[in-house]
């Protein structure tokens, strides 16, 4: 017997507090861990040194991108599988995913290697020639190593979500969060260098999740367990047609996200990257509200599209909309008034930013936090072209006017780049295709509710 809608409904809900719960825990934790690692890491490196550390890790993040957008659309196929219960649908597509997130990521780190003796990595991130070349070449490797590791190995988070058991995650974040600390720790105690002090403070999560991902795929979920006879053709090439709107959002993702450290270093110097890069990780505490509920939300909404559950899915959007608004407010007045004092006494002077980048920062956490909201209902529901091309164009905007105006007002210039770019091209338009999306919903809803009573009763009521 199929359950009732409010057994659904009971069920979703007790695995997004689930969600939530274990997740303020993991972001307690990771906070109050970062509160301790970030000051540590730049005391030791020195800011020169620390500037080169974050531009190369968020550099590298673009190396995400040869996910090609499979991992989120594994968590829409392992979330409507959920739903009705086809465990072989499942299993396919698992085995499919890994199958090319293993072999892209391979085949990355071939090519890498055959170019890396090309690359003069000093000019690029504009590093003082007082700094061994080796050491940034090797920090450089290790992080790029653990990025592509880490393709294969994420994909664990992302059937976790689908079977909206994301507090299951959240534990291995949080035991992989503290070993980090652990290994940053021994790795300073042993005055080792940058490079190795990135491997022991970065890989513990890497390895976290493959084991995870062994022990689902041996004895949690042994259904998804991959075999040769599972991987097709027809299936790769869905998840890859699926996965190119999500391609398209990450490509923005990671310009947005992931080219300002490298944009200040380059124009202004490695040394201005440290008040940036600190100022944007205190500012990025705001995403409180979405770290908690929005990995449990996706699959939950993509769960409860597939059930037709429409009146669920605008009632929780419209509350989360509402208090991600609230709490982002809220913090943005705290850190304008405060944040200066903060980064002070939390990673030291040389951290500190200017007030007007800590004030844009704190606008652009208030605009994010609001797209967020809206991206995660248009994920779950597979309608993410449009915000995909969208995406782009922000992003190739973003970038020409962050490299314009950083040359002009310095570093404030990258984020109101940043806003700008979001302002004309992306949070209108993003704005009515989920608009749409709510009225559609309803529609159909309506016709369904008018085409039930028509069989029931024989004609309209």
């Amino acid at each position: 017997m199929t359950p009732a809608p409010s057994a659904w409904r009971h069920t979703r809900g007790r695995r997004i507090a689930a969600a939530a719960s274990s997740g303020a825990a993991a972001r307690v934790l990771s906070s109050l861990l970062t509160l301790v690692s970030l000051p540590l890491a730049v005391r030791y490196l020195g800011a020169e040194r620390f500037g080169v550390w974050a531009t190369v890790t968020s550099t590298v993040v673009f190396l995400n991108l040869l996910d090609l957008g499979i991992a989120s659309t594994l968590t829409n196929h392992i979330a409507k599988s959920y739903a009705v219960g086809d465990r072989e649908h499942a299993a396919r597509y698992t085995a499919n995913a890994l199958a090319l997130t293993a072999s892209l990521a391979g085949l990355a780190g071939l090519a890498l290697a055959a170019v890396w003796q090309h690359i003069d990595w000093m000019v690029l991130f504009n590093v003082a020639s007082s700094m061994p070349r080796s050491e940034v070449s090797g920090t450089v490797a290790v992080a790029s190593a653990l990025v592509l590791i880490g393709l294969p190995a994420s994909l664990g988070s992302r059937i976790f979500a689908g079977y909206q058991e994301v507090h299951l995650n959240n534990l291995v974040v949080g035991i992989g969060a503290v070993a980090n600390l652990a290994g940053l720790f021994l790795g300073i105690a042993l005055r080792v260098s940058m490079p190795v002090l990135l491997a022991m403070s970065a890989g513990c999560v890497t390895l976290c999740n493959f084991a995870v991902l062994g022990g689902m795929l041996v004895g949690y979920k042994p259904w998804l367990r991959p075999r040769f006879a599972l991987i097709e053709w027809p299936l790769a090439r869905d998840l890859l047609s699926s996965g190119s709107a999500f391609f398209l959002i990450q490509i923005a993702g990671a310009v947005v996200f992931s080219s300002d450290n490298l944009v200040v270093g380059h124009y202004l110097g490695a040394a201005q990257v440290t008040p940036y890069n600190v100022t944007w990780r205190l500012v990025a505490l705001t995403a409180v509200l979405q770290s908690l509920v929005f990995p449990a939300l996706w699959p939950a909404y993509a769960e409860a599209y597939a059930r037709h559950d429409y009146a669920w899915m605008r009632k929780v959007f419209r509350l989360t909309l509402g208090g991600t608004l609230a709490l982002n407010l809220a913090c943005a007045v705290v850190f304008i008034a405060m944040g200066k004092t903060l980064i002070r006494w939390w990673a030291g002077p040389a951290a500190v930013p200017t007030t007007a980048l800590l004030a844009t920062m704190a606008l652009w956490s208030v605009i994010s936090g609001f797209m967020t909201v809206e991206s995660c209902l248009l994920a779950a529901v597979n309608r993410t072209r449009e915000q995909g091309a969208l995406s782009i164009v922000a992003a190739a905007v973003n970038l020409g006017l962050s490299i314009v105006l950083v040359q002009r007002i310095g570093a404030v210039g990258v984020i109101a780049g940043t806003i700008l770019s979001y302002l004309l091209v992306l949070v209108v338009p993003q704005s009515m295709i989920v608009r749409n999306v709510l009225r559609t919903s309803l529609e159909e809803k309506s016709r369904s509710n008018f085409q039930l009573r028509v069989s029931r009763d024989g004609g309209p009521a």
